[in-house]
């Protein structure tokens, strides 16, 4: 029997040690691949040499300048999918770094700006040379959005403000540096329109860009990390509690990863709902929310409202056994404005995007509660003439995540 009972024994402690160090085992969720639908989906940016010839027959109403200073460096961001190796569509988004600027129209000393950008829809007809070197085509509409401006006491138009449709064209090669990075050579060529005194849009550049696939995921990971498929958030600011203009800290002349406005607010509230779409083993996410924002102005306090659809995209900074710290991005969430003027700035319309940035942590065990401090913005993206921006202050949310 002591034979036996010693068996049972060792036996019983074997198990319990085997137990101990067998490792737990997390297969991928479902939202751990890539959504079928940005598979063959590509970002991408770049930069180069800009031509746009504003030159005195562009002028109305008899206006002259005695010079023309026009910008010959610009940056692109564009996006677009691959239906197969062959054709593919295209987004573009091409802005010069400074502005047209005419000189001496009124006093030989005086200068003027026509802010200008180009958006194109393009058909992107591609051919394989090798594995890794492609050439392909641009063909689409372009809408050049130009702001011009008024002189006299009359406020007479001497370049008017307008979004002119125009054939866009162009062509590239790119060299597939990995299966996902692609460096990339193009130029686009949008024509003259002559009536609308536009003249055309050279643009020469360099980049890259990103081409999403789908993942090869292990069987199973060793270790767990939370992503919540559903994510509830209200949050407020009031300039006249708090307002330590965070927003200046992100932009050029300190940190150019974020915009401020010419109009302002003072107050506001805003609900957000978010779903996870993607999400890696621990670092990244991504997710696509809705939000309702109401605010008001700093000066005149008009009351306006925002109604937004968004990508947030968060980077996982920290993971522990008490909370979880990320860093969120959102930009180009397209949005309904009711007010077109606030504080008597003309914004260019009841279109614009909404931009986010931010810090926020996921708390407790099972990480439900959510504190999030961020800043935000509106602007249509200089795809309409009129563009000065809305800077929204720091400000604070809390959620819940499910």
């Amino acid at each position: 029997m002591h034979v036996i009972k010693k068996i049972i024994l060792l036996i019983f402690f074997s198990g319990m040690i085997v137990s101990i160090n067998a490792e737990t085992k997390y297969p991928p969720d479902s939202r751990s691949q890539l959504p079928a639908a940005l598979d063959n989906s590509y970002f991408g940016m770049g930069a180069g040499y800009t031509d746009i010839p504003y030159s005195n027959k562009d002028l109305l109403n008899g206006f002259q300048a005695r010079s023309f200073t026009n910008p010959a460096f610009g940056l692109t961001i564009f996006i677009g999918h691959f239906f197969n190796r062959y054709v593919a569509t295209d987004i573009s988004l091409m802005r010069p770094v400074q502005w047209s600027y005419p000189n001496g129209i009124l006093t030989p000393t005086d200068k003027h700006s026509i802010w200008v950008s180009l958006f194109g829809i393009s058909l992107r007809p591609t051919l394989p040379l090798t594995k890794r070197i492609s050439v392909y085509g641009l063909t689409g509409l372009g809408i050049i959005s130009r702001h011009g401006f008024n002189l006299g006491a009359a406020n007479t138009p001497a370049v008017a403000s307008r979004d002119i449709a125009t054939l866009l064209t162009g062509g590239g090669v790119t060299y597939a540096l990995t299966s996902h990075w692609h460096a990339n050579i193009g130029v686009e060529y949008a024509l003259a329109q002559p009536s609308q005194q536009q003249p055309a849009i050279t643009y020469v550049y360099g980049g890259f860009y990103y081409l999403f696939q789908k993942l090869n995921l292990p069987d199973y990971y060793t270790d767990h990390y939370i992503f919540h498929k559903n994510l509830i958030q209200f949050g407020a600011f009031s300039t006249d509690l708090f307002n330590p203009d965070v927003n200046k800290y992100f932009t050029i002349g300190y940190l150019p990863i974020f915009w401020t406005g010419d109009v302002k607010t003072k107050q506001g509230q805003m609900l957000l709902y978010e779903r996870n779409i993607f999400h890696t083993h621990r670092y990244f996410s991504f997710d696509v929310g809705t939000s309702v924002s109401n605010y008001n102005s700093a000066i005149n306090n008009t009351a306006f409202q925002t109604f937004s659809i968004f990508p947030d995209i968060r980077v996982w900074l920290i993971r522990s056994h008490l909370f979880d710290f990320y860093f969120m991005y959102s930009v180009a969430g397209p949005t309904y404005i009711t007010q077109q003027v606030i504080d008597n700035i003309d914004t260019g319309g009841h279109f614009t995007f909404q931009d986010l940035l931010g810090f926020g942590m996921f708390l407790g065990k099972h990480k439900h509660f959510n504190v999030d401090c961020r800043i935000g913005h509106y602007s249509n993206g200089n795809t309409l003439p009129n563009n000065p921006g809305i800077q929204v202050p720091f400000t604070v949310s809390l959620g819940y995540a499910f």
